[in-house]
């Protein structure tokens, strides 16, 4: 296992923190390593059908453009991720659920940054008015699932989570 022989902080922001730690691995060598540090989010699967999935239209300024996403969000320090979920459901999408359920967890990058997703299927929809945040342009859209997983194999829909619950809903469906 390797080890690790001190870190410095070099930067604390809102959603995220970096540090560099120095890193011996197990065959001697050493770096020093620049990590990433998130609290993590979550990832909701909305169907109102089972043929059809909700995706939300958002600026994404580290991309430069517009991106075709599941509903999702940032976990606050210490909140539960189901919790989050059906927040975050309902701020982007505007949709309930009468139940949700976690499938798993998954890491976005870990080759520099810690943040850990949680994917969950929200059931049993009924539609409502979306209440997004002060600083959240979106737009809410029904596809079709063959329609978004067309735009996949285009290169039109490249965000990571998506894919992940695209790929889930037709091995699903």
């Amino acid at each position: 296992m390797a080890r690790i022989h001190g870190t410095r902080r070099i930067f604390e922001g809102r959603v995220i923190r970096l540090r560099v730690d120095d890193v011996e691995y197990d065959n001697g060598a050493r770096a020093n390593v620049e990590i990433v540090e998130h609290d993590g989010g979550v990832a909701i699967i909305a169907q109102p059908t089972p043929r059809s999935i909700v995706l939300v239209k958002q600026l994404r300024p580290a991309t430069g453009r517009e991106l075709w996403e599941v509903p999702a969000g940032k976990l606050e320090r210490g909140e539960d991720p189901l919790d989050c979920a059906k927040r975050e459901l309902a701020e982007e999408t505007g949709y309930q659920c009468g139940a949700i359920r976690q499938l798993w967890t998954f890491y976005t990058a870990p080759g520099f940054c810690n943040e850990r997703l949680h994917l969950f299927v929200a059931e049993d929809l009924t539609r409502g008015t979306p209440r997004p945040e002060a600083t959240e342009v979106l737009h809410a859209r029904e596809f079709d699932l063959n329609e978004a997983w067309a735009m996949v194999e285009l290169d039109e829909l490249p965000d990571a989570k998506t894919q992940i619950a695209l790929a889930w809903c037709r091995a699903n469906s």
